[in-house]
């Protein structure tokens, strides 16, 4: 039987989407790479005993085996020096892809032990195998978020995030948000593009060390069809500061309904981020501590456009309800990824979300220091968006008590769509005005 090619739309499509889905070093891929690689891929059957490719020549590309088994031939001795598997099955890869004209040849005839099937990813696509970033196929300017997002592959399974200097902090920690975002982008590296993340549960352990690179480590809880979830671990220095577990779907149909968007202001029409902080970061009505708040929450403008319909006053003693709503979106475009715009969604809903718990503490919170730092934080997908266009973020908080308070929130595009749910407690702690800032962190 001699080999036959065809495009794999026209055969066994979903078997090879499966499949290269599955693979780790695709999964890494930016969405785009991915998509373009499985639409340029061929099929290709080789009987048994069939030449798969011969040694000295380049072949057609990265094979990948589909169906059956392959055989290395060379020698006992040989396969031992070069610790080369004598025999190659599903899931298994064999040769490369390169650009230009000089293509490295196979060291080794390599037959079909069985009748074969092979998924070839030609060399002409040899550029999405070798992304210019985490999340972009092609080189380029990066909005902050998309470049606060990226990750380094260090082995499978195991991603290192960079230290930048434009990230925010506070109180010298690291961002809850950003820990969110680059957690969650660890997971997508690591599942069939094909699934997208549905929700996360995550608690913060310890406070994260901007200054110094995080180790996250994935582990593959399960790994089905429709569902697959994974555990993500933070390190540093050799202590995990963050723990995540997050589940993906594959898109299906099923019932449908929702809570209806609140009527409200267009985000066209509120004050900026900018415009309603900065009058306070010098403002002798407010306390100390809430002028240095002010100024310290201005560095969130750099990454996000935040317009509030509703904010809790910081001059106010008088309490207030314990509710918010805020416009956010994440400054400059992003690339198209469906995955970064949920991890950078992610990076933003964390913020001003325990702020909504401090309404009815007017009196205490506008007077003294306090400090509040993310406990844990749930948020569950549910429809597509992008993160770089305006999101409606309706916030509550239905208790606070033992220095902890619960916020859950509601997230509308300007259509109306609910895409998203979430729920964050948190450790939200008062101190009299004798104490130093930098202790208050330290009773944590």
């Amino acid at each position: 039987m001699s080999s036959m090619a065809m495009e794999v739309a026209s055969e066994g499509r979903q078997l090879v989407l499966n499949l290269l889905g599955s693979l780790p070093f695709l999964q890494r891929l930016p969405g785009a790479s991915f998509q373009h690689i499985v639409q340029s891929a061929q099929l290709r059957h080789y009987g048994a005993g069939e030449s798969v490719v011969k040694a000295c020549e380049p072949g057609e590309g990265l094979y990948i085996i589909l169906k059956g088994k392959v055989e290395i031939l060379t020698t006992l001795e040989a396969s031992i020096e070069s610790r080369i598997a004598p025999f190659l099955s599903k899931g298994d890869h064999f040769g490369q892809a390169c650009l230009g004209p000089e293509k490295p040849g196979h060291t080794h005839d390599i037959i079909a032990h069985s009748e074969v099937s092979c998924v070839i990813i030609p060399h002409e696509q040899a550029q999405f195998l070798s992304p210019a970033s985490t999340w972009r196929h092609e080189p380029g300017d990066l909005a902050l978020v998309e470049r606060l997002l990226q990750l380094k592959y260090i082995k499978d399974d195991v991603f290192q995030s960079y230290s930048m200097p434009e990230a925010p902090t506070f109180w010298t920690n690291m961002y809850g948000g950003h820990m969110v975002g680059l957690a969650l982008g660890a997971a997508c590296k690591t599942v069939d593009p094909s699934l997208g993340i549905h929700s996360l549960h995550s608690y913060f352990l310890r406070s994260g060390n901007p200054t110094i690179p995080i180790d996250f480590k994935v582990e593959r809880i399960r790994n089905g069809h429709t569902f697959a979830t994974r555990q993500v671990q933070a390190m540093q220095k050799g202590r995990i500061c963050f723990t995540m577990y997050a589940s993906f779907q594959r898109a299906e149909g099923g019932l449908e309904h929702q809570y209806p968007m609140p009527t409200t202001t267009d985000p066209s029409e509120l004050p900026t981020y900018e415009d309603l902080l900065g009058p306070l970061c010098d403002d002798k009505r407010l306390s100390r501590h809430n002028q240095q708040a002010s100024s310290s929450s201005l560095k969130m403008s750099q990454t996000l456009d935040l317009r509030y319909v509703d904010r809790r006053s910081p001059s106010t003693l008088e309490p207030q309800e314990p509710r918010q709503r805020v416009w956010m979106r994440s400054k400059g475009k992003l690339s198209d990824d469906p995955a970064l715009h949920r991890c950078a969604a992610s990076y933003a809903f964390d913020w001003s979300f325990l702020e909504t718990a401090l309404g009815p503490h007017n009196k205490l919170v506008n007077r003294y220091p306090i400090v509040g730092l993310s406990l844990d934080h749930s948020t569950w997908f549910h429809r597509p968006f992008r993160a770089d266009e305006y999101l409606l973020i309706v916030m509550e908080s239905p208790r606070a008590c033992d220095t902890r308070a619960l916020a859950i929130a509601r997230v509308y595009t300007t259509s109306g769509e609910l895409v998203a749910s979430m729920a964050q407690e948190g450790s939200i702690r008062v101190f009299t005005e004798t104490e130093k800032g930098e202790d208050l962190v330290s009773k944590l």
